[in-house]
């Protein structure tokens, strides 16, 4: 069933449920799947702002960083710009621009196909025009998603997916499952300065090192309150396109299955409290397993120099399916 006849703070709402899944959407915010309930269970993590339009933000517009300033959570897309603020071609972008903070435009027909909806986004800065399919399956959560080239120019793109788990599906009885022998490195990159873990550091899932030279184990989840870091991961090279989280307490599982030939890395973001000062405070308790074309997260334009941005021909299309189940 899909209903977008609801508003949140004045700002559209689109359900679209069944039996055992319902998912709530903000076209008009980046899209946003802001809402995962499974047999009544969130597993969205929610931030403690409320929400605001950021096309309609009164004050100078925080091009630099936008994503910090207007954060609540949720599950968004991030495209062409997966990382930290860039420079290509003439455009700058900030943080994870430009698809998060566009209204993107939603179709549907609940005669015809009473299970999806389509959102439609063309980007300001950039000729590429993204379409995304959200459609329910029983269990599973599908999106299909087709990319545009709009210029007669190949162009150079990264591309991320950032559901932000917390809510009931977070706490210590949660814990990761990665393919075997997958690889990690620590960030060393952007200098996080409340990181819990070695910066550069490089070893196999899930046993990390921290900076007290102690090992850790990143497929188990501490405590809430137990601590106030910010640490981000990558898996520069999937294996296969496949995680789980799974949270024993609940007896809730969440899978993810995509192509890692487009999605080849895997980002792991781990902000528990996130550190005292601006932009967590210690608020926020959350984790985000971030399905991207490239990493690390220095932008797109360092992307290219390390030759891990994709890159969409002139005139041509992408097309991916990610698929997700919750048991």
């Amino acid at each position: 069933m899909i209903d977008c006849n609801w508003s949140y703070n004045g700002i559209k709402l689109c359900i679209l449920n069944n039996d055992i899944l319902n998912i709530s959407i903000l076209p008009e915010m980046g899209g946003i799947i802001w809402s995962i309930k499974y047999n009544g269970y969130e597993l969205m993590y929610h931030h403690y702002k409320e929400l605001e339009l950021p096309w309609k933000f009164k004050e100078d517009f925080p091009r630099e960083d936008p994503l910090h300033t207007f954060f609540i959570g949720g599950w968004f897309e991030v495209f062409p710009n997966a990382g930290y603020k860039t420079n290509l071609l003439g455009v700058s972008w900030g943080l994870h621009g430009e698809t998060p903070y566009l209204p993107w435009k939603v179709e549907y027909d609940e005669e015809k196909d009473p299970n999806s909806i389509l959102l439609i986004v063309q980007l300001k800065r950039y000729p590429l025009k993204l379409y995304r399919r959200i459609s329910l399956n029983k269990n599973e959560i599908l999106l299909w998603e087709k990319v545009v080239n709009l210029a007669p120019i190949d162009l150079y793109f990264s591309w991320l997916h950032h559901p932000t788990f917390g809510g009931d599906f977070l706490d210590d009885s949660t814990f990761i499952e990665l393919p075997n022998n997958t690889e990690i490195e620590v960030d060393k990159y952007l200098g996080l300065k409340y990181s819990q873990f070695e910066a550069g550091f490089r070893g196999e899932w899930p046993m990390v090192k921290g900076k007290d030279g102690k090992m850790y184990d990143l497929s188990r989840y501490p405590p809430k309150g137990s601590q106030n870091t910010n640490d981000l991961i990558y898996v520069p090279k999937m294996k296969r396109g496949w995680f789980k989280i799974i949270n024993e307490k609940r007896k809730i599982t969440f899978e993810a299955e995509y192509e890692n030939s487009l999605f080849k890395s895997l980002w792991i973001w781990r902000p528990i409290g996130g550190g005292p000062e601006d932009p967590w405070y210690g608020t926020i308790y959350a984790t985000s397993l971030e399905i991207t074309t490239s990493w690390p997260a220095t932008g797109l334009s360092e992307q290219v120099k390390l030759g891990t941005a994709e890159v969409i021909k002139a005139n041509s299309k992408i097309e991916t399916l990610l698929k997700f189940s919750i048991k």
